[in-house]
């Protein structure tokens, strides 16, 4: 919506603006300038500080790689030196084993022997006394239910006694080495431990109780023939010493005698001594280094490196069936950090970096791999805390920047300050001076347009009264001079309309009348007629008769005229009644398609029915929806030359039928919904089309294309004539069913008229046709005959109660005709006499007093009476107890829907059009007679 504002706001605000603007952009420029200075200087502000730090970042960080390398070599390096040793030292027990096993016989027994003795509670024969000597336990099937050995066993166990002396010149140059050992296949172990240098006898009967097997353990089968078939030295994986010294490796080499793998010699190390450089190594703030094995298994690493290397284990472990230490690097994290692992799994040595893809973090990683057993060392620091001091000093050139930056942003306030000031000093100066120029021109046309809206509210008689001296003076005085003429104009529009509204409503009364008084007089035509033709004035000649014939056509067909007369009238008026129900269109067609064959076979047309299966029922008047079917078939037989081709189309459809297809001339009626289902009918000729430029009076009343002086007056003749009300009736019977109609048409070569309908769906189509088959009374249902359809129509209401006549067939009926008109009183009385015994009254009061008299056995009531109608009539005679069971017949020229209600809700008990036929009106009445 465009903003409202006051001819003097606009004024002001054109000479604020005007005076202004000039300010306005002097102040804006030097404001973006300042501005535009500020951006620059922050930006090289800005680029020194990322320079610095980006120099002093990349001189950080290569100082810390050379750094990193160094110091990842020199712990790989400390690593390996003291795995070499005990490794040698190793290969040094496997030598004095292999001698010991191979030479026994050359052996007396150990000097200095330990004590052994049996322990059956846990199952195991071993060295139960403290002793200087080496510990000795025998494991599993070698020891029976009294813990005892086998000879055998026994001249084995002396034979390692010779061990012990290899154990103490190990232990006294090797500081490293905890515990010398030795494994037999036997089932035999003996070992020397040394804690802080110092030897520490253990109990092996208690150590390990109930030990099953000790071939099963890794420091064993890691050397046997299928794990080691080169015979040489192995490294076992991380576990938990069973004497508590915590986390160790084993150096083990196996001993053999000849091809047979008798024992397997081992040292080991505590994971303390050797890695306390590494656990304990911390570069910058948080880096660290860790310790892998060459399977990607963590040998050692701090506990704040636990996070990072994603473990949720323990530190501490327990000594169970070969439990080692299980954290495989090889799992954690994301695939860059696993290519990593690899490279350090692979031996291979450098510096990468690594960014944590959660945090974003980057970190310095380096590794170095350690020969003897391909392990690799790895050290872990983040970047941000090497270049941090390359951050301190960009921190401190920001300050620097944003200390110059608050003093430019300082001075371009206040020079924006100084602009505001001295704007609002011309403002001030301006604004009164603005004002009230703008009034000298506002306050003249705020008069005009209050006139104005004073006039255009109704204010006729209102003048404006204007001294200003200037063009808006004389515009007042123009107007002035409008609206005299315009009151003027609105004076005589109005008589107009008053006398246009007048003749309207004269019109429909007059078609309303005219159309009842000339089905009155139609009665005697036609009752005469009918009389003379079957002899009642004489006899007649064959000439005579076809005369007569032709009567009762041209009375037909002025009774169909007045009845297209009233339709008419009722659509302008929106009064047309429709009997809704559901109706299947296709059994319409047929019905229709039957009767008009005469028709179509005496002009050689041939008509196709093309009916689509399953089709919907509508609701709607099926009279009149037959009425429709008829005038479209009617005027493609018309308009068609003899031997033409006529189709009849009958489909369904779902879709919406927008508004801009139609053209205002050729489709009218309105869409119910934007989408719905539809039952569509197309009636289809081969005949001579219509003009375009008269398609859009096609559908307008009283319209007839061509010469009328040039039409046929035989309504089935080619181009027979009609009163151009057809299509027009029809128009609005299908507007009132909530349809639509529209034609094409190419002229000379035929046209298509299309008829589409809402269609009920399921749901409601089966309670509508359960409702009329649960209450046929409630549904008016009527036993109809007609003849020439909407001309002559005769009924019988069905009630709840049927009346008859209980009369013998020798016996004549009393019948009593009620009417105003005397021509049709005697007309009916000749009509009648001859079958029953008739009574007449003219006047209502008449009627009810003959009725009560008498006593009838039947009423063939008048509709329109004067004074008391023939409606209320028959229900004064339907509540008197005499007269409650005599059928009442209402006969009138009126033949709306309308009239027969008005006549079931009297209490009526049939229903006649005028005019009707003899036989008819006797088969009517002889109903009402109870034949037994």
């Amino acid at each position: 919506m465009p903003l409202k504002l006051p001819i003097a706001t606009k004024l002001l605000i054109v000479l604020i603006l005007t005076a202004l603007t000039p300010l306005f952009i002097v102040g804006w420029v030097g404001y973006y300038n300042a501005q535009k200075i500020n951006a620059i200087a922050s930006q090289a502000n800005r680029e020194v500080a990322q320079l610095a730090m980006s120099d002093s970042s990349a001189a950080l960080s290569a100082e810390l790689e050379a750094r990193l390398l160094a110091l990842i070599e020199r712990h790989a390096g400390d690593i390996d030196e003291i795995l070499t040793r005990v490794q040698s030292d190793t290969a040094k027990l496997a030598d004095f084993a292999t001698y010991l096993y191979a030479h026994p016989e050359t052996l007396k027994r150990y000097a200095f022997p330990s004590e052994y003795e049996p322990a059956p509670a846990n199952a195991m024969f071993g060295s139960r006394q403290p002793s200087r000597s080496s510990w000795l336990g025998v494991f599993g099937n070698q020891v029976d239910a009294q813990g005892r050995v086998s000879a055998e066993t026994l001249r084995e166990i002396e034979l390692t006694e010779y061990m012990d002396i290899l154990f103490n010149s190990v232990a006294a140059t090797n500081p490293y080495a905890v515990q010398m050992y030795i494994n037999t296949a036997g089932q035999l172990s003996r070992g020397m431990p040394f804690v802080d240098g110092q030897y520490e006898w253990v109990d092996a009967t208690e150590q390990f109780a109930h030990l099953p097997d000790v071939t099963a353990f890794d420091f064993y089968y890691l050397a046997d023939a299928e794990h080691n078939p080169d015979r040489g030295l192995e490294w076992t994986e991380l576990y938990w010493d069973p004497a508590g010294l915590g986390w160790m490796v084993s150096s083990i080499a196996p001993v053999y005698r000849d091809d047979q793998l008798m024992a397997v010699t081992g040292i080991d190390i505590t994971l303390k001594r050797i890695v306390e450089g590494i656990v304990g190594l911390q570069v910058e703030q948080t880096g660290f280094a860790f310790l892998m094995s060459d399977s990607g298994q963590a040998i050692a690493f701090p506990e704040r490196a636990a996070e990072f290397l994603q473990f949720r284990g323990s530190f501490e472990g327990e000594f169970k069936e070969n439990e080692a230490f299980k954290h495989s690097l090889r799992e954690v994290r994301d695939l860059d950090f696993q290519r990593l692992i690899e490279r350090m799994g692979g031996g291979e040595q450098g510096l990468r970096t690594y960014v944590d893809p959660d945090t974003g973090e980057e970190f310095f990683f380096a590794y170095h791999p350690i020969p003897v057993t391909g392990w690799s060392v790895g050290i872990v620091v983040p970047v941000q805390e090497v270049i941090a001091p390359a951050l301190r000093t960009n921190a401190k050139i920001e300050q620097s920047r944003e200390r110059t930056a608050e003093a430019l942003n300082a001075r371009t306030q206040s020079l924006l300050q100084t602009f505001l000031w001295l704007l609002f000093a011309s403002v001030l100066i301006l604004v009164p001076l603005a004002v009230l120029f703008a009034r000298t021109i506002s306050r003249p046309i705020s008069a005009l347009a209050d006139g104005a809206r004073r006039v255009g509210a109704g204010e006729l008689e209102h003048r404006i009264r204007l001294r200003s001296g200037d063009e808006i003076e004389a515009l007042a005085k123009t107007f002035n001079q409008m609206a005299s003429d315009l009151q003027t104009k609105i004076d005589e529009t109005e008589r107009a309309n008053r006398e246009l509204t007048q003749l309207d409503q004269l019109k429909s009364k007059f078609i309303s009348m005219a159309s009842h008084e000339l089905r009155t007089p139609l009665i005697a035509i036609q009752g005469y007629v009918d009389l003379i033709r079957e002899g009642k004035g004489g006899m007649i000649s064959e000439a005579q008769r076809k005369m007569l014939d032709t009567v009762s056509r041209n009375a037909t067909r002025l009774a169909r005229i007045i009845a297209e007369l009233l339709d008419i009238s009722r659509i302008e008026e929106n009064k047309l009644v429709l009997h809704r129900t559901p109706v299947s269109m296709a059994e319409i067609l047929h019905e229709i398609a039957d009767e008009q064959q005469p028709y179509l076979d005496s002009r050689g047309h041939h008509l196709q029915l093309q009916l689509a299966d399953d089709i919907p029922l509508v609701e709607g008047d099926r009279d009149r929806l037959a009425q429709v079917t008829i005038n479209l078939l009617g005027n493609a037989i018309k308009y068609t030359p003899d031997n033409g081709q006529l189709v009849i189309r009958l489909y369904a459809e779902s879709k919406p039928l927008p508004e801009q297809d139609a053209s205002p001339q050729t489709k009218t009626g309105a869409s119910t919904k934007p989408e719905q289902h539809w039952v569509h009918l197309e009636v289809s000729d081969n005949g001579i089309g219509i003009k375009q430029e008269d398609l859009g009076k096609l559908f307008q009343r009283f319209s007839t294309l061509g010469d009328i002086t040039k039409h046929r007056t035989d309504k089935n003749a080619f181009m027979a004539g009609g009163t151009g009300l057809g299509l027009s009736i029809v128009q609005g019977i299908v507007q009132a069913h909530d349809g639509r109609i529209w034609v094409e048409s190419v002229y000379g070569k035929g046209s298509t008229f299309h008829v589409v309908l809402p269609a009920l769906d399921t749901a409601a189509a089966s309670r509508a046709v359960a409702q009329v088959q649960a209450a046929p009374v409630a549904a008016d249902a009527a036993k109809t005959v007609e003849d020439e359809r909407a001309a002559f129509k005769v009924i019988q209401f069905e009630t709840g109660h049927l009346l008859k006549i209980d009369r013998p067939e020798e016996q004549r009926l009393s019948v009593l005709v009620v009417d105003d008109e005397p021509d049709v009183i005697t007309f009916t009385r000749e009509m009648l006499e001859e079958q029953y015994e008739i009574y007449s009254a003219q006047t209502s009061a008449t009627a009810i007093k003959e009725a009560i008299s008498q006593k009838p056995d039947l009423v063939l009531l008048d509709a329109w009476m004067p004074g008391i109608s023939g409606y209320d009539v028959c229900r004064t005679l339907k509540r008197n107890s005499n007269t409650r069971e005599t059928p009442i017949i209402i006969f009138t020229a009126a033949t709306q829907k309308i009239d027969e209600e008005r006549a079931r809700e009297a209490g009526a008990d049939g229903f006649v059009t005028k005019p009707f036929r003899r036989d008819q009106m006797i088969a009517l009445i002889d109903s009402f007679r109870k034949h037994l």
